[in-house]
């Protein structure tokens, strides 16, 4: 009987032991802001979060130098942001991708150097697209 348990034990010693690897690196969470009145609530509350950004290869060469971008969509693959960047054309966006230091592809649909035109644009693209309300303001580090 001592065997037994002692088998048992190991067994489950073994199992607990074993854990998977996690090939995609942990999201960073997202610091968030509130601004204007919550008279609005698609526009109450702007998740932002700051960061060092590059335009991904086959940008155009300005994009990436403003200060301010609105994201629609991270990705860890460089074709899934072509991809989703060629969904968005087709909703008449005008997206770009950039790039941040752990390697995350950011497609962003506008970007701006002032930061309150920034935020009036998220609500109204949270307002004619609500299936985008998850949108969020990257703010490049300088």
């Amino acid at each position: 009987m001592k065997v037994l348990n002692i088998a048992l034990l190991l067994i489950v010693l073994m199992a607990a032991g074993c854990k998977t690897q996690k090939i995609a690196p942990k999201p960073q969470p997202m610091n968030s802001e509130s601004i204007g009145k919550p008279s609005d609530s698609a526009s109450s509350s702007i998740k932002s979060k700051e960061e060092h950004v590059t335009a991904a290869k086959g940008e155009a060469n300005d994009f990436g130098s403003k200060r301010f971008y609105i994201i629609l969509g991270s990705f860890g693959v460089y074709e899934n942001a072509q991809k989703f960047k060629k969904q968005l054309m087709a909703e008449d966006f005008f997206p770009g991708i950039l790039i941040n230091e752990a390697g995350l592809y950011r497609v962003s649909v506008n970007s701006y150097d002032d930061e309150g035109i920034a935020r009036s644009r998220v609500g109204e693209i949270r307002q004619k697209f609500p299936k985008y309300s998850d949108l969020w303001l990257l703010i490049k580090k300088q």
